[in-house]
């Protein structure tokens, strides 16, 4: 029993451990390729596309920093809370396996508590006397004789309902359905 829970344990924080590490990854990854994104757009005044862009070439260096600020900002805005959603379940397979050893201790705890109170009950309970063995049973001086039989009055049934007939009754006219048609 100590050898699967001890197992058991070991999987959780191998698991906590995964979890913890996926976190960081998915953390590092969003600033990464934000970084980058930001990088490749901020280089455009730089490369051959210039055209395309409104800015001059001479603010390339500018744009490429702002680019690079920008694509981290944005990167670690989505891959931050994805990393803690990562630490999150990490810290709940910790806390899943604290809970299950204070069950299995309190389980411990209760199979004692009931040895205990058995045990006190079953000291403190009086001890019956000794059974007495029965006296001989005699047989009978008369023999028995059966009961007359008794005629039972039959059980009162009542009499069925009665079906009331109904007739068959002109319908009452009343006013129309639908209001007249004026056209």
């Amino acid at each position: 029993m100590a050898a699967e829970r001890d197992e058991a344990h070991k999987a959780v924080e191998e698991l906590a451990a995964h979890y913890q590490a996926k976190a960081r990854a998915v953390s590092r990854a969003g600033v990464a390729v934000g970084a980058l994104a930001g990088v490749l757009i901020g280089s455009i005044p730089l490369g051959p596309l210039r055209a395309a862009w409104p800015i001059p070439a001479s603010y390339g260096f500018a744009t490429l920093l702002g680019g690079l600020a920008v694509g981290v900002l944005i990167g670690y805005v989505v891959g931050d809370p994805r990393g803690k959603l990562y630490q999150r379940m990490a810290e709940q397979a910790r806390l899943q396996l604290q809970l299950e050893q204070r069950l299995s201790q309190n389980d411990a705890r209760m199979a004692q508590l009931l040895t205990a109170l058995t045990a006190r009950a079953a000291a403190a309970a009086p001890r019956p006397p000794a059974p007495q063995p029965p006296p001989p049973v005699q047989p009978p001086v008369h023999p028995v004789q059966p009961l007359p039989v008794q005629q039972l009055e039959p059980a009162y049934e009542p009499p069925p309902p009665r079906l009331r007939t109904v007739t068959a009754q002109q319908a009452p006219s009343g006013p129309p359905l639908s209001p007249p048609f004026s056209g």
